[in-house]
């Protein structure tokens, strides 16, 4: 992907970013903000266009159009109040969505002209300019309805699930097995790319404090309190403890000792914070590290190995560049830092002594005919064989959905790799027991979980308040096709445009 500056628009693309040498020392951020003065400009390309195609690829139709006319125009206030009335993660989605990769900036109209509206640097300055000084009403809440909703996993779907449920009325309990909310978003970024403290634990506070969730963290659901407790104390439950059991492999020698679990590496170093790990580590690296995947997972794990050891981390990906799923914005960066790259390369047996690694035989691949996923199978190339020297193998190849309450729950029916299986309204085959984001599909984006989420939540409210299906109205229907365009056309008789608080 080109780095260039283009001719009109602000600053580099795909955003500013802090020196790779030295960030490549710390965990310090990556993505640099913008001034007020560059975020109005920027926001003054859009061509607030009639069908708004950026929010229709939003998975929480933030309505982009009507923040970018508010931050123009310098009516920060404005620009806030109507992204956060579908979007409760603002500064966590802002930095962590690949906007360029099937959402709001590769659907913007001005990319055919190879310059999208920089979308997610401008909801960053609004979410900064709130957090910094500027605090703003919580969105608009209904009156108490007199029922209460248990939602299990504090990740971005259960959160987004909570704030819609509560802002409905409804008494919402989230239930969390770590110490900390957050879920995903809170272990599974590192703070490069996620500042964990000022950004996540913020939003999650608003969340609470905002429109009164709370959240009961340190508890397991299905080992600490059983789901027929939580059912015994609230009117419905729901389900969102997100992805969680990686892919098993079989590969001769991966039980010596470092060779590690790429997923509970991350887990590992974030879920006290990174300071209280860098004080207290607990994995020994060394100085030659290899990771085993292609996805953003691999390309943290392989950045926050470089960060921690100071030592060599190579990527090693059994297809090539082009086939990688990562976000090509998060390989550029780690390839900026000093990440290396062995592409069509796959571990085939890891050698040590006293069972301790000391290297990987690995297969050199070439790509063969199309799989199951549509990709080009990669297979080994006949005498291809050679061997990597290195201290430790973190794997990241992929995880499933989080099967533990499920196992232990026989009334909740599962699908492909232990997902709970649900209706079209969210529903499991338990009675008011509903599931929504990783937990159904397997790991996918942050937004996309949180899109989850809210329809999910809107089909518990509309359980809970006895809406029939015939009433139902999806949320894109009323954030994308009703709300946009009637916000966009009120105005008062001075002729500046109002906005009215409206219910969720």
């Amino acid at each position: 992907m080109s780095t260039n500056v283009t001719p009109n628009r602000v600053g580099p693309f795909p955003f500013p970013k802090s020196d790779p040498k030295k960030r490549a020392n710390d965990f310090s951020e990556v993505q640099q903000p913008y001034t007020e003065e560059q975020a109005r400009q920027e926001a003054s390309r859009c061509l607030l266009c009639g069908t708004p195609v950026c929010m229709d690829a939003c998975p929480v139709q933030m309505d982009v159009r009507g923040m970018c006319d508010a931050v123009a125009r310098g009516d920060f206030a404005l620009a806030h109040a109507r992204i956060r009335e579908t979007n409760a993660l603002l500064g966590v989605t802002a930095r962590c969505c690949p906007q360029l990769q099937g959402l709001c900036e590769d659907a913007c109209v001005m990319r055919w002209d190879g310059q999208p509206i920089s979308i997610g640097m401008i909801q960053r300055f609004v979410s900064d300019w709130e957090a910094n000084g500027h605090a703003q009403p919580a969105p608009f809440k209904e009156a108490s309805t007199g029922k209460s909703v248990a939602v299990i996993g504090s990740g971005p779907c259960g959160l987004a699930a909570a704030d819609l449920l509560s802002r409905y009325g409804h008494s919402v309990t989230i239930y969390e097995e770590l110490e900390s909310p957050g879920g995903t978003a809170w272990y599974g970024i590192p703070d490069y790319h996620l500042p964990k403290q000022s950004v996540l634990l913020t939003e999650v506070d608003k969340i609470k404090q905002g429109v009164g969730v709370k959240i009961v963290c340190g508890t397991k659901v299905g080992e600490d309190i059983t789901l027929s407790q939580i059912l015994d104390e609230h009117d419905a439950a729901m389900i969102a403890t997100g992805s969680r059991d990686v892919v098993k492999l079989d590969t001769p020698g991966i039980d010596l000792r470092g060779v590690y679990d790429g997923y509970q590496f991350l887990m590992d170093v974030f879920s006290n914070g990174v300071d209280h790990y860098l004080e207290h580590p607990t994995y020994e690296l060394g100085k030659e590290i290899l990771v085993v995947g292609g996805g953003d997972s691999a390309l943290d794990a392989a950045r926050t190995a470089l960060r921690l050891s100071k030592g060599n981390v190579t990527l090693v990906y059994r297809r090539s560049e082009n086939e990688m799923p990562a976000d090509s914005i998060m390989t550029d960066e780690a390839k900026e830092e000093g990440v290396q790259f062995r592409f069509l390369t796959d571990p085939k047996h890891y050698n040590g002594s006293n069972g301790t690694l000391e290297s990987v035989t690995m297969n050199k691949m070439k790509l063969g005919e199309p799989d199951e996923s549509g990709r080009r199978k990669p297979v080994p190339v006949e005498g291809g064989e050679f061997e990597i020297k290195c201290s430790a193998v973190l794997l990241s190849v992929g995880r499933g959905p989080d099967s533990c309450l499920q196992s232990k729950v026989k009334a909740i029916k599962t699908g492909k790799k232990n997902s709970i299986s649900i209706d079209d309204r969210f529903q499991t085959t338990m009675k008011r027991v509903f599931a929504a984001g990783d937990v159904t599909t397997g790991e996918t984006l942050v937004v996309k979980a949180m899109g989850a989420g809210r329809e999910a939540a809107q089909r518990v409210h509309e359980y809970l308040q006895g809406i029939d299906e015939s009433s139902h109205v999806s949320l894109y229907e009323r954030y994308f096709v009703q709300r946009s365009v009637e916000k966009m056309m009120r105005e008062d008789a001075s002729g500046k445009r109002r906005e009215e608080e409206l219910p969720p």
